[in-house]
């Protein structure tokens, strides 16, 4: 009876045993999906599922660097409720903090609808010609290029952790079967591991291979693996250098609906709303002057909760805004939430509307202080500044507040001309970088100069142009900066046509720099009065209220009269032939639809 029982726990302990052992590569790859390595020399690597094999020692290989062959071995420290033949996890956060951003980036990306339908639009010969496009543009121009050895592993990367990346398996419809996932993420890992990628022609050999690898997952086609390629490239730079596609569901032209960003477009097709993100979906900022937003009443405050029957709470941005679009002449429905918690509900027709960039133009007193608001700098907003300071002075204008809180940036051009009609001489910007038409000094010309009293308003997302402006009045001390920092923009971006595909592909070629030499990159603008409104409105406008004071004092009007009697000693230059190629990527927090 003994024996029996012996023989019949043995057994058992023998099929718990198979089972176990059957079950290790699923278990590790249902516990394990982003499982990954760093070599010392911080390069990623992407190891094969390891399997058990009788006999196998407790001791795991690790490489010393990319390029070296030699080898240490460590003793592994088991976790609890890990198999002991399973390697030990690289520290967690030394892989889960590049892992979480290259995850944001991919979500970002993929939840895009239109960029989505680009990608899905691309053929295989598109997409390889704009990785070799995107690449040329990088070496030729960018202000600090990363090694090609750098933008290949961010693709092996990008890669890897997309297949588990919901947006990107949903909009590009790639197929979830992990066994085949799994066998492409072993090959990535193998690729990584022996591959040396020195110049284009090493990336575009690593690229075919892993287009090749690829076929086995269903979805993940050659156009999809080369489109990752360019754009890993454009991660590797700054977080200003990107590629926005043409949605091939827009028609150029008169029926665009607004894909591009509003800073650079002075019409749109749609219904003229500036919304921002919001819990239960999309919050109004402010209908545009004369649109059919504002004509239907919508107000700022109002949340869009729905659109045309389909609720948008939880919804990323770009997929609400993705629903706002549409040609002129049909009709949008939006359900409406307002502040008091009543619910409303508009139907309204799009239709062309022209984006103002001048808004707000008023006289705050009697004794002469004006106030305007410069919401962006796009090509019309200099005629737009004109004839508003025309409308003020007929009205008494004695001093001037310039309001650009919010204002995210736009064109380098009409941040130049705007500069120029309150400075009479001075440095204005200059920007530094890798080529020499990328150092350019642009001064101030005594054009149709305005010499009344000035005040400029910041606040945290005041960027790029409205820096340049905001730091060129308060370091030639025309006027003084009122508010809080400033964003801190200080880069240029030059935007590049395409030949593979139809967007716009910008890139970080320079720095801007202040009147007085000082770097803006990540420095932004101090203000000389620093007043915040971090209490809202309860209050009233606080930065105004301080800027209506300043407008009046003795100092200012010092100022004022000072620039008043400067005349430039040399006669003024042409402006830089590059200031037209440079624009800001503006969109930000908000969209206008």
């Amino acid at each position: 009876m003994k024996r029996a029982l012996k023989l019949c726990v043995a057994g058992m302990l023998s099929l718990v045993s198979v089972s176990l052992q059957a079950d290790d590569e699923a278990t590790f790859r249902s516990e394990y999906p982003h499982r990954m390595e760093l070599s010392r020399s911080g390069a990623a690597e992407f190891p094969a599922f390891p399997t058990r094999r009788r006999g196998a020692t407790s001791n795991r290989v690790v490489p010393l660097s990319d390029s070296d062959d030699d080898f240490r071995r460590e003793p592994v420290v088991r976790e609890e409720g890990l198999d002991p033949f399973i390697p030990a996890p690289t520290p967690r956060a030394v892989v889960d903090d590049e892992s979480e951003r290259i995850k944001v980036v991919l979500t970002g990306r993929y939840s895009n609808p239109a960029t989505v339908r680009a990608v899905r639009a691309l053929s295989g010969r598109q997409a390889s010609e704009l990785f070799a496009e995107v690449s040329s543009k990088i070496d030729e121009r960018s202000l600090e290029p990363t090694s090609y050895d750098v933008r290949v592993r961010r693709a092996l990367r990008n890669l890897g952790l997309a297949l588990d990346n919901e947006a990107f398996i949903r909009g590009l419809r790639i197929s979830s079967d992990s066994f085949r996932t799994d066998a492409f993420r072993e090959s990535l890992g193998r690729l990584a591991g022996r591959m040396t990628v020195r110049n284009r022609s090493d990336a575009v050999a690593v690229m075919n291979s892993v287009m090749k690898e690829s076929e086995r997952v269903s979805g993940l086609t050659a156009s999809v693996v080369a489109w990752e390629f360019a754009l890993a490239s454009l991660d590797t730079l700054d977080k200003f250098s990107g590629l926005d596609p043409a949605d091939p569901d827009v028609r150029r032209g008169a029926e665009a609906d607004g894909w591009q960003t509003a800073a650079l477009d002075e019409e749109i097709v749609g219904i003229g709303v500036e919304v921002r993100e919001h819990a239960d979906g999309l919050l109004v900022v402010k209908p545009l002057k004369g649109s059919p937003a504002a004509e239907a009443g919508l107000r700022a405050g109002d949340v869009v909760t729905a659109i045309d029957g389909r609720k948008i709470a939880g919804l990323k941005m770009t997929e609400s805004s993705d629903l706002m679009k549409g040609t002129a002449g049909t009709r949008i429905v939006l359900a409406v939430t307002r502040e008091d918690g009543s619910e409303r509900t508009f139907t309204i027709l799009r239709r062309k509307v022209r984006i103002w960039t001048v808004n707000d133009v008023r006289m705050l007193n009697s004794t002469g202080t004006a106030y305007l608001s410069l919401s962006r700098f796009s090509a019309g907003s200099t005629a737009e500044l004109d004839a508003a300071l025309e409308s003020l002075y007929s009205r008494g204008m004695k001093s001037l507040v310039l309001d650009l809180r919010g204002n995210p940036g736009g064109l380098l051009t009409t941040c130049v001309e705007i500069a120029d009609r309150f400075l009479p001489v001075g440095t204005i910007v200059s920007t530094r970088g890798r080529l020499p038409a990328d150092n350019m000094v642009e001064k101030a010309t005594f054009a149709r100069t305005w010499s009344m009293p000035l005040v400029v308003l910041i606040d945290g997302d005041s960027a790029s142009a409205s820096e340049i402006f905001a730091a060129a009045i308060q370091e030639n001390r025309r006027g003084v900066v009122v508010g809080v920092k400033s964003y801190g923009k200080g880069s240029v971006q030059t935007h590049f046509p395409l030949n593979s595909i139809a967007g716009d592909l910008r890139i970080t070629t320079a720095l801007f720099y202040s009147p007085n030499g000082r770097r803006m990159a990540g420095e932004g603008v101090n203000p000389d009065v620093e007043v915040s409104d971090r209490d809202g409105v309860a209050n009233g406008d606080r930065v105004l209220l301080e800027a209506e004071r300043l407008a009046g004092s003795t100092e200012l009007l010092s100022m004022a009269r000072s620039a008043a009697r400067v005349r430039p000693a040399d006669p003024a230059k042409p402006r830089s032939a590059a200031l037209g190629s440079i624009a800001d990527p503006v969109g930000g927090r908000t969209a206008v639809h």
